[in-house]
């Protein structure tokens, strides 16, 4: 649902459970030039609160360094226009691109954290889904 509900807004999705033995993401995103890195919370109802209350300091910091390996271990340059084109026509190889000092061990770009809370009626059908963009 989550991922359906980023593409209608535009956002280009790059992976999903994105894995690791030390943690998982749940959606990989381009919105643009910016890398994001979606968390999503799905709670049948709103007994004990809102999907968003269960997303915590230390789960943003987690989904951040996550963020970090997965550019760690992909060769990524940002999709569309601009930045890549910028990093091709001054002859700098990806590997070079991902050294620099702006996020994890070299990501240029521009990256963030998003969350997308889904609240279920109890036959499963949506009752509501709020997009949560840069929360961390």
């Amino acid at each position: 649902m989550a991922v359906k509900y980023l593409q209608k807004k535009g956002y280009k999705i790059e992976e999903r459970n994105f894995r690791t033995r030390f943690g998982e993401i749940d959606i990989v995103c381009w919105d643009a030039q910016t890398l994001v890195f979606v968390e999503v919370k799905t709670k049948i109802g709103h007994d004990f609160g809102e999907p968003e209350e269960m997303v915590d300091k230390r789960k943003m910091a987690q989904v951040q360094r996550m963020g970090e390996v997965y550019v760690e271990m992909s060769n990524l340059i940002p999709a569309g226009p601009g930045l890549a084109t910028d990093v091709v026509q001054q002859g700098v190889s990806s590997q070079e691109y991902l050294q620099g000092d702006s996020f994890g061990e070299g990501w240029m770009g521009q990256c963030r954290v998003d969350v997308v809370a889904i609240v279920l009626k109890e036959n499963g059908e949506v009752e509501s889904m709020r997009h949560h963009e840069a929360v961390y």
